[in-house]
């Protein structure tokens, strides 16, 4: 008699009806039953426990990186509150007003240039070059340039090698020059040396190992260089119009906020336009992009954690039909529907709890392996603790999960009669869930849901996905019952093991469905993520580079326009050049009504939160595409008017024919929207937000921007002529700024591609689970065919096929979801073209039913392996 047996007749005698049962009786039967061993919940445990690992890990990293940036928030912003303007200072007024109420301010500047070596360098260099003669000389290199006046820094200090003690500014004077590493590794320079920037010479002081604000400056395409604001004056970088940003830091005093002094600023100056940051948003760009890919691995990890769910439940099925005799037994001595249900909850919820467990310390983990590798790759430090909020929430979805999957198979065993269960050795069990297990089910799942939805930084994309999941596994839910289907109405006449492998798919008990779930999940998910990777990748190293310009020239002054044009044409013909002027202004209001934050969707907020690009143009630029509206004439001289992209203005909710309200350099113009633009910006066009007619911004101090396409050759000279000439003009090599972005895109696909192996991972367990779940019954099989004369070949044959045609159907399904759901995520969430290609998805499926097929043949071998007898004994009860 089994320890459920025992108990129940112990029980019986202590309680008269089930009805009455105390808990602590029904506790004990679960505790006792238990004690046979947890080894058929090994799947159970590990399901979990790599799915909760999953979840719980990324928000823990999440936490981390926004720990480090709030212990950091003042060293990262550079003091208590930041005003931003854009190819100006902060007017005398506002500075003076931001002085008085502060107790420290400090400016500084930061925008583009080129380092050059000195003429006597390069002759120096080109006479050593030896068996080189006329190769090109590595002379010069774009730079990112930060001038910093004596106040800076307000927060922390600037680490150099050698350390510069008190003021950098003072140290540097007007001569000298911090560089990175990096450029000094590029031009082979070293501290003492002389180079040019701009329109002088300076003195390399050190090398710039690190400063206190570094996390504030955004994408940077070149090495950090550090210099005085009275080098900068010398230098001559920062003419009217020059494409920089003019950051003025403020200390405040203890109790005063930062926010309301902001406020206060905005009320006092209403004409004025800046950007402002305070201690919580200190750096919004580098919070958002962790908050949208944490959300994003977050939602892979929820499929793994789905997939799991499906092994959940083939082990809570396998363990109630291994336990039929002892819940028959328990249901004759009166225990109700109800008792054995929470008897049975309970002995999952305990493999369930240590599963969660092992999978919440697993995660807790992470912050201390990442800050132990990806040291340095974050503007601000990944500060390792024990955040247990994520962790909490980790554990709760995973227990949801397991509920969730758990539900319906204790449904069935509770509400099924004793007899039916003493039969269940032989005829599976095919009871209806009932109402207990449904709504169980249901309230597990919309926990799930809850936790999910609410705590990601995007609950329309976590909703979306969520719905997805539970779609892809009815879908696959519907395959297995099809397959089952088919096979009952196919008949292969000879070929014994082919009729082994369909008989398989539509016998008693078969783990189509399990088998069809997991590795059809699984392999949807990974084909997407290797599609989405592919485009990525295709865009990186193939598309942008077909139809990139090959440099863009910055800040190119009017006055110095006919001679580069000149030379542009000379070098890669007009064809091959595009020019511009640029302006940065700010919207303020949109038919009279001011335009705030709250009143833009999410993805275009970004072009009111600060000044945008905008320049005018009497003529369509090349490339336009209007989407609605028309161009106006070429002798337009009427009211402003403008060409606006099209996603900004669905955005605000703004149409043609609306007035927008523009703050550029102090001065308000009110344009009408004449027409609607489809802005391609990946193809690296000049693209500008906002572009208007002729005469709108006559006589303002703008600078003009190019791109030079044609000839490699021909540009780079054009490149070496137009900076040597201009030493204000920077250029920008659209090759390295695509190399920058690939190696972004390489490194998020890195954490992707982790969290694809652990939904791979997820599916083995499941299909691991359903083999063992079905173990027994294959062993009874074999022995059977044994018996009747069939050959250790023809039973291993007929196995291995019958999950060869399941893994086959399941993985072309797999593959045609995980497309659909890449081209989704690429035209919608990354808004770039979609290409197809069959390398992902082969070697995505073909891993998948590799995969199916090693654990057939593994499922063959560990039935084969055991001896006939033994097996007719055990079904015997002998």
């Amino acid at each position: 008699m089994s320890a459920g047996e025992t108990v129940a007749g112990r029980a019986s005698h202590a309680v008269p009806s089930a009805r009455g049962l105390p808990w602590r009786a029904l506790i004990r039967f679960a505790l006792r039953d238990l004690r046979r061993g947890v080894g058929g919940f090994a799947i159970v445990l590990a399901s979990l426990a790599l799915g909760v690992a999953a979840m719980a890990g990324i928000g823990a990293l999440d936490a981390a990186v926004v720990a480090g940036q709030a212990r950091d928030a003042r060293a990262l912003l550079g003091g208590d509150l930041e005003l931003a303007t854009t190819g100006r200072p902060l007017p005398d007024a506002v500075r003076a007003d931001l002085a008085a109420r502060s107790a420290a301010i400090s400016a500084v500047v930061d925008l583009r240039g080129m380092v050059r070596l000195t003429p006597d360098e390069v002759r120096a260099r080109g006479a050593v070059r030896g068996a080189a003669p006329g190769a090109p000389v590595n002379d010069r290199a774009l730079v990112q340039v930060l001038a910093v006046d004596a106040a800076y820094p307000l927060v922390g200090r600037m680490e150099t090698e050698p350390p510069i003690t008190g003021s950098p500014a003072a140290a540097l004077g007007a001569d000298g020059l911090l560089a990175e590493g990096t450029l000094l590794a590029r031009l082979r320079l070293a501290p003492g040396d002389v180079v040019q920037l701009g329109g002088a010479d300076f003195t390399i002081r050190g090398r710039l190992i690190a400063q206190p604000d570094q996390g504030g400056f955004g994408f940077a395409l070149g090495p950090r260089v550090v210099i005085g604001q009275a080098g900068l004056a010398r230098a001559g970088l920062d003419a009217p119009g020059t494409i920089s940003r003019h950051m003025t830091r403020a200390l405040l005093a203890p109790g005063v906020s930062p926010t309301a002094t902001v406020e206060a600023l905005e009320a006092a100056w209403p004409a004025e336009s800046w950007r402002a940051r305070t201690l919580d948003r200190a750096n919004p760009g580098l919070a958002g992009f962790v908050d949208r890919l944490a959300t994003h691995l977050e939602l892979v990890a929820l499929a793994a954690l789905a997939i799991g769910g499906i092994g959940v439940a083939g082990a809570a099925r396998a363990h109630l039909e291994a336990r039929a005799r002892t819940v028959a037994v328990l249901k004759a001595l009166a225990l109700g529907p109800a008792a054995v249900f929470v008897v049975y909850m309970m002995q999952m919820a305990v493999v369930a709890a240590l599963g969660i467990l092992i999978g919440v310390v697993a995660g807790a983990t992470v912050p201390w392996i990442a800050a132990g590798f990806a040291d340095g790759l974050l503007p601000t430090p990944i500060l390792p603790d024990l955040y247990l909020l994520p962790l909490a929430r980790a554990a709760l979805i995973g227990a949801g999960v397991a509920i969730a999957f758990t539900a319906p198979a204790l449904g069935r065993a509770s509400g099924v009669r004793p007899a039916d269960l003493l039969r269940a050795a032989v005829v599976p069990l095919a009871a209806r869930t009932g109402r207990r297990g449904i709504l169980t089910g249901l309230a597990a799942g919309t926990l799930v849901v809850a936790l999910v939805v609410g705590g990601a930084a995007d609950p329309m994309l976590a909703g979306v996905a969520i719905l997805s999941i539970s779609v892809a596994l009815l879908v696959f839910r519907a395959a297995s019952i099809g397959i089952a289907a088919v096979a009952r109405r196919v008949r292969v006449p000879g070929r014994p093991a082919l009729r082994l492998g369909v008989a398989g798919l539509r016998r008693p008990g078969a783990p189509t469905a399990e088998i069809a779930a997991a590795l059809g999940a699984g392999l949807m998910v990974l084909t997407a993520l290797a599609l989405v990777q592919d485009n990525l990748t295709r865009l990186i190293d193939r598309s942008l580079p077909a139809r990139a310009p090959q440099y863009f020239f910055l800040d190119i002054q009017p006055d110095q326009v006919p001679v580069f044009d000149r030379l542009a044409a000379e070098a890669v013909g007009p064809e091959n050049l595009a020019r511009m002027p640029t302006l940065r202004g700010r919207i303020r209001a949109l038919n009279g009504q001011v335009i705030d934050e709250a009143d833009v969707v999410e993805r275009e907020r970004w072009a009111i939160r600060g000044e945008v690009g905008m320049s005018w143009s009497a003529e369509m630029p090349e490339g336009t595409r209007l989407t609605e509206g028309s161009w106006w004439p070429a002798d337009y001289a009427g009211p402003p008017l403008v060409s606006i992209d099209d996603e900004l203005a669905r955005g605000m909710g703004a149409k043609i024919g609306d007035r927008l309200d523009v703050l550029v350099l102090g001065r308000t113009i009110t344009v009408e929207i004449a027409n609607l633009r489809r802005i391609e910006w990946l193809d690296l066009s000049l693209n500008f937000v906002m572009v208007l007619s002729p005469g709108a911004l006559a006589g303002a101090p703008a600078t003009h921007i190019a791109t030079v396409s044609g000839d490699p050759a021909a540009a780079e000279g054009l490149m070496v002529e137009v900076t040597d000439r201009f030493p204000n003009v920077s250029a920008v090599s659209v090759g390295d700024a695509v190399r920058q972005a690939g190696a972004l895109i390489e490194g998020v696909a890195g954490a992707v591609r982790i969290t694809a192996i652990a939904v791979l991972a997820a599916g083995a367990l499941v299909l691991a689970a359903a083999v063992l779940a079905a173990q027994s019954k294959r062993r009874f099989d074999a022995v059977m065919m044994k018996v009747v004369g069939a050959s250790r070949r023809t039973i291993a044959a007929g196995l291995a096929i019958e999950f060869l045609i399941v893994a086959v159907v399941v993985g072309l399904i797999g593959a045609a979801g995980g497309t659909l759901a890449a081209w989704a995520i690429t035209r919608w969430l990354l808004e770039i073209d979609f290409a197809f290609s069959m390398l992902p998805v082969a070697a995505s499926a073909l891993a998948g039913i590799g995969l199916a097929l090693v654990v057939g043949l593994a499922a063959v071998a560990g039935a084969l392996r055991v001896p006939p007898a033994r097996i007719l004994r055990e079904r015997a009860g002998l």
